[in-house]
């Protein structure tokens, strides 16, 4: 039984025109409905597009493979029972940054406050010849102005304890990471006999690339600071090469913490500020205590499976 194509009407096998609308069955038929084939190939003239489901693939990005809680548990297992070790190394930074800060104040205080403004001063309520002080009022009265040989003498000092508390922040960031480091190996934490070894053994080198990373750190940080964050966590693996590797010199052990630490900057951040709370405590002096070691050997801890890693996935570039 045929059908009209145009009202699909029933008609006849032989009949020529449709009964119901006249239209003219023996003209170009016209195509069925679905996939039409090519006569050469007997393949699909178009094949209908499947819709599938959207996928969002994000890049993976190899880490570490553990989190922050876990390694924290782990340095807090290697701390068990040996803060006492670090307690020699933090009192003596304490008190080495307290009197060096104390010696820039005092000299700051003479420089610009006794000296230079009095000097700039057109007036002055200062007798030099009439010094004394009054105990009924309790104000010193005729103060001599300070000479120009000592207003250089104290602006000095004040440069010379200036450089002195840059030096000391430089290397008491080595030393409390050797430290760490040594916390890790099952050595003790003696910040004196590592500070010893700097000089004696380390030819410089150690002081060379952390004044090194505190400048390039601080120009950095004039950037709107930012910058400066993200650059110290470029360096953060610069210690721990230098104990690594006795060969390598202050620039390059720099300039591979950069290559290393490429890709990992923002979770190393992430791991050092979440000691932030932490560190407000660190007014009261005594909190430093458990602060500084726990800090300190997680972030070596960090490193030290961030370096394995390295190793693991350059082993074929570093063999050639």
């Amino acid at each position: 039984m045929r059908y009209c194509p145009n009202c699909g009407a029933e008609v006849r096998q032989e009949a020529n025109f449709c009964p119901s609308c006249g239209y003219h069955l023996e003209q170009q038929i016209r195509p069925a409905v679905g996939p039409q084939t090519e006569s050469e190939n007997n393949k699909p003239m178009y094949q209908p597009k499947v819709e599938e489901p959207l996928k969002l693939e994000l890049e993976k990005v190899e880490g570490l493979n553990i989190t922050r809680a876990e390694i924290k548990k782990q340095v807090q297992e290697k701390l068990s029972g040996r803060y006492g070790e670090w307690a020699k190394t933090i009192i003596l930074l304490i008190g080495v940054n307290f009197f060096v800060g104390l010696v820039f104040q005092i000299a700051y205080v003479r420089f610009f406050t006794h000296g230079l403004l009095s000097i700039l001063s057109p007036y002055s309520y200062y007798d030099s010849y009439d010094y004394g002080y009054d105990y009924n009022y309790g104000y010193e009265y005729g103060a001599p102005y300070s000479s120009g040989l000592s207003l250089f003498v104290w602006f000095l000092i004040m440069i010379a304890a200036l450089i002195l508390i840059f030096l000391i922040g430089a290397l008491s960031t080595a030393v409390l990471q050797w430290c760490a480091i040594h916390t890790l190996r099952g050595n003790r934490a003696d910040g004196v006999q590592i500070f010893a070894y700097f000089i004696k053994a380390q030819k410089n080198r150690v002081l060379k690339a952390n004044v090194l990373i505190a400048v390039y750190t601080f120009f950095w940080s004039l950037l709107f600071v930012i910058p400066g964050i993200v650059k110290s966590a470029s360096y953060a693996m610069t210690n721990y090469l230098l104990e690594k590797d006795d060969n390598l010199n202050a620039s390059d052990t720099i300039l591979l913490s950069r290559q290393i630490m490429h890709g990992y900057k923002l979770e190393f951040l992430i791991l050092r500020f979440s000691f932030f709370f932490w560190n407000l405590t660190a007014i009261f002096q005594f909190t430093n205590f458990y602060v500084m070691p726990y800090q300190n050997v997680t972030e070596i801890l960090f490193l030290d499976m961030l370096y394995e890693h390295y190793i693991e996935q350059n082993k074929e570039t570093l063999a050639a």
